[in-house]
């Protein structure tokens, strides 16, 4: 029985639980001989999933459920894993001061969009971080709230999450849907201003689970539940407001010392219990399916993604559970 595993992962502070379970030697405390693999992309993290490259991987639930259904080349076993993440997707448009869209009415909002992509004298161009992410889902219903039609008004193109900030300050995009601390940072750098994500859209939404393939499992069966109580350790360790500092220190760092190289303000103001809605939460106290993935099932569903084998094959793996008989 081997304890080693092979964990891929991007550069966002969500992934915190797994630098601290490293870095603090949690891992090892758990008999887990832990490899963290800093991916440059979510297709990257699908393929290394699907072609041994990986054993597991920190990602969000649409793109863990298409790369079972086989849409990086070949279907494999993927349940729902652990969760480790709850919302700190934010929306992001390029300027500063632009009307707010949060709490008011629809006509407003509109009426802000409205205005704010005339100033552009073009048809604007989001990025997301990948097509099956729930940040394109959300990015998806912010749209329609403001009477947007997304095939015609909006250009969605993918990227990496921390290609954003230099390709909004290129001009190459005109805002983004990405997860913690990237939206922040435009903020901080006044290239853009966060209007929506996760807090007003779909608040407490699960996004980062770490799943694990089914190759690994059973060659170390033993090992994932080491697996599950060092994450479980290092998520409490992430939500202690008392931990924030430290953290903050280990995400900071450059990717040669352990790190993820996050700038260290940003990341500081999203972390759990800041006075900040867009703030991320880790959240261990569930494992198997999540009743808060349902509404991005659904959305998959209303754009095609699922068909009704598909489905079937989602209460297998067990990402959806059947209701229970009243």
């Amino acid at each position: 029985m081997s304890s080693a595993i092979r964990i891929g992962l991007l550069r966002l502070a969500d992934s915190a639980p797994l630098i601290i379970a490293r870095n603090l030697g949690i891992f090892e405390r758990h008999g887990l001989d832990a490899e963290l693999i800093v991916s440059p992309s979510w297709a990257n993290v699908a393929d290394g999933l699907v072609w041994n490259g990986l054993d597991a991987a920190l990602i969000f639930p649409p793109l863990a459920i298409m790369t079972a259904l086989g849409h990086r080349g070949r279907e494999i076993n993927l349940g729902p894993g652990i969760p480790v993440s709850r919302g700190g997707n934010t929306v992001v448009l390029r300027g500063q001061l632009i009307p707010s869209f949060l709490d008011t009415d629809d006509i407003t909002r509109r009426r802000s969009f409205g205005s704010w992509r005339n100033g552009l004298s073009r048809r604007p161009k989001l990025a997301v971080v990948h097509l099956y992410s729930t940040h394109f889902l959300i990015l998806m219903d912010f749209l329609r709230s403001v009477k947007v039609d997304t095939e015609q008004d909006v250009e969605i193109v993918i990227m990496p999450p921390d290609r954003m900030i230099d390709a909004l300050a290129d001009g190459e995009i005109d805002g983004f849907c990405a997860g913690p601390p990237w939206g922040t940072e435009a903020d901080l750098r006044g290239l853009g201003s966060i209007v929506a994500g996760s807090a007003n859209i779909h608040p407490g939404h699960l996004e980062k689970t770490l799943v694990t393939t089914q190759r690994w499992e059973q060659s170390s069966p033993a090992l994932l539940q080491a697996l599950q109580a060092a994450i479980g350790e290092a998520t409490r360790f992430c939500m202690n407001p008392g931990n924030s500092a430290e953290v903050v220190r280990q995400l900071s760092r450059s990717l040669s010392n352990g790190g993820l190289s996050l700038p260290s303000k940003a990341t500081e103001q999203i972390m759990p219990y800041q006075n900040n809605p867009n703030a991320m939460q880790f959240d261990f106290s569930t494992t198997g399916a999540d009743l808060s993935i349902n509404w991005m099932v659904q959305a998959m569903q209303a754009q095609s993604w699922l068909t009704p084998a598909n489905m079937k094959r989602l209460y297998e793996l067990g990402w959806l559970t059947p209701a229970p008989i009243s």
